[in-house]
């Protein structure tokens, strides 16, 4: 175990190296910044006398209609209930851990394939430690990306005469964890998939998924699909790292600190879960494809 460790560490560090010289992360979480400007500067251009009305910003007068047809209006009270940087947040981080989640389901594919796992597998290293050096890889990049969010949104609200309201702040763990279950699931499906697409492929399915199901538990009466969609996620929901999410701010959001941190131990429990089957897959199936 130590010595597995030990090669997850080294691996994850050169993984880590290697990003940080791509423009990939730099350029999403760009992206991700500028999503934040930008819905900053419509919230605050839209405060008048009155308060917020989204009428008065197009960017904002779409959301908040989509979402509101989507998920009712309660859940835009909700989300906008002290402002926008929940919203921000959450939008700005999404690239960038795509990006990271992406790019380690591809390349432990790709690897596999090329026999580069194998030959790293007659060393020190095995599989496992592969896919624990990525997921390590992920967190840490994670990690920084989400700080200098965090960093953003302060220096936003602070441009804006705007505040950073405890409920985005307690959002940020949340969105943390949410990111590193997301890539153990990414990981274990390159495990299970015989190559890189088909693993993007796995993922990407799975991702939406996962979505397409919390969605419908979250959609108003309106929508037609909504009966077969909570009908599903009553039997997915509990593999899904955004249903586990939306205890955490079920959990905040009514003021009740034991489902908070119980939605936060489940993320921590399902990443687990999802590197512990990595690890049974590899060590039942090995590295080659």
């Amino acid at each position: 175990m130590r010595e597995r460790l030990h090669a997850a560490a080294v691996i994850g560090r050169v993984q880590l190296r290697e990003l940080a010289f791509s423009p990939g992360p730099y350029v999403t979480l760009a992206a991700g910044m500028a999503v934040g400007w930008m819905l900053c500067s419509g919230f605050a251009r839209a405060i008048d006398s009155s308060g917020f009305d989204p009428r008065r910003d197009p960017v904002w007068d779409f959301l908040t209609r989509a979402f509101a047809g989507a998920f009712g209006p309660v859940f835009v009270e909700r989300m906008l209930a002290e402002g926008p940087f929940l919203l921000i947040f959450t939008a700005s981080v999404v690239p960038l851990v795509a990006l990271l989640a992406v790019g380690s389901v591809a390349r432990f594919g790709a690897d596999r394939v090329s026999g580069a796992l194998e030959l790293i597998a007659t060393g020190p290293a095995d599989g496992t430690s592969c896919v624990l050096g990525s997921f390590a890889k992920d967190a840490a990049a994670a990690a920084a990306g989400l700080a200098v969010i965090a960093l953003y949104g302060a220096l936003l609200a602070a441009a804006r005469n705007l505040v950073v309201g405890p409920m985005a702040l307690a959002a940020l763990p949340v969105i943390f964890l949410t990111a590193l279950a997301v890539s153990a699931v990414g990981l274990l499906c390159a495990v299970v998939a015989p190559n890189g697409g088909a693993a993007v492929a796995v993922f990407t399915g799975v991702c939406i998924l996962f979505l397409g199901t919390q969605a419908g538990a979250l959609g108003a009466s309106v929508s037609a699909f909504q009966s077969a969609a909570q009908t599903a996620a009553r039997l997915v929901q509990w593999l899904s790292p955004f249903f586990y999410a939306q205890v955490c701010a079920q959990g905040y959001g009514g003021g009740n600190a034991l489902e908070y941190g119980g939605g936060l131990a489940l993320l921590a429990g399902l990443t687990a879960a999802a590197l512990a089957a990595s690890h049974l897959v590899l060590r039942w199936r090995g590295v080659r494809p």
